[in-house]
């Protein structure tokens, strides 16, 4: 088993559990481990501002090292109190991928500065809002977002998911990649990104090797990390592509502190 001194975990599915909380029993034991010298990271589809005032709320705040947010276009290395922003996606392309799927009639949205901009909102939009302490802007996307953005999200029904990620396999663009993030969220990066770039950035900056990482996820946007860090887990609740490139598969879930379990475990701590 490589030599783990970073730990770093996708939010939702993983760290949160149900309730968006993370409990007494893992929250001790992140603190516990940062104490000791593990250096813990969050890697989200989330954005920075989000994550930032998340994480805060979550009270762990003060054990976090770094966060990558929207799927590593974004990290703060709380280090050395560092915003960083790496490939986006042009208003060029963000108007070329609307239009592309605009037959399926799904709501995109983005993140900038403190809200989500959207054509108009709904239930997913207002969720995202809500996790990431932002307001909401309804606007024409095409009219108002004129500057480069870290991904484009669409607010797309459960119903609909299989049939846009199908789509997506046989309209694939050299100009950015996309995967579901959530049952009900489908994004786009620049073919760049994922979560992988950055936690190598931030291990580069410090003197680590990803093969030092043992990484949490839980969803299609978590592969990469879960394949390619030192250690990649799985938990039980993710998805088929993720367990299938872990090394580890949790025997517990989200809701029994499954994470928090098999890191006692990997690390010889129980």
């Amino acid at each position: 088993m490589a030599d783990i001194k970073i730990i770093v975990m996708d939010m939702d599915g993983t760290l949160l559990n149900s309730d968006k909380i993370v409990s007494n029993y893992t929250k001790q034991l992140l603190k516990k481990l940062n104490s000791e010298g593990y250096k813990l990271g969050i890697a989200s589809g989330r954005p920075i501002v989000g994550l930032k005032r998340t994480v805060a709320a979550l009270g762990i705040e003060s054990c976090i090292n770094f966060m990558t947010g929207s799927n590593g276009a974004e990290l703060y290395d709380a280090d050395m109190d560092k915003e960083s922003c790496f490939y986006q996606l042009t208003p060029g392309i963000i108007d070329e991928i609307i239009n592309l799927y605009q037959p399926f009639a799904l709501n995109p949205y983005v993140y900038q500065g403190d809200n989500c901009y959207a054509y108009k909102s709904d239930s997913i939009i207002e969720r995202a809002a809500y996790n990431n302490h932002l307001g909401i802007v309804l606007c024409n996307l095409k009219e108002e977002i004129k500057t480069p953005q870290s991904k484009l999200v669409l607010s797309t029904p459960p119903e609909k998911m299989e049939q846009v990620e199908a789509f997506y396999e046989q309209h694939k663009s050299s100009k950015y990649r996309a995967f579901k993030s959530q049952a009900d969220m489908f994004e786009f990066v620049h073919p760049e990104l994922s979560k992988v770039y950055g936690i190598a950035y931030y291990c580069s900056v410090h003197g680590y090797s990803i093969e030092e990482a043992a990484a949490f996820g839980d969803t299609t946007n978590d592969v990469e990390m879960i394949r390619e860090c030192g250690i990649g887990i799985c938990m039980c609740n993710g998805t088929e592509d993720a367990k299938s490139v872990a090394d580890i598969v949790t025997k517990y879930n989200n809701d029994e502190d499954g994470l928090a379990r098999e890191l006692e475990r990997i690390l010889g701590c129980a």
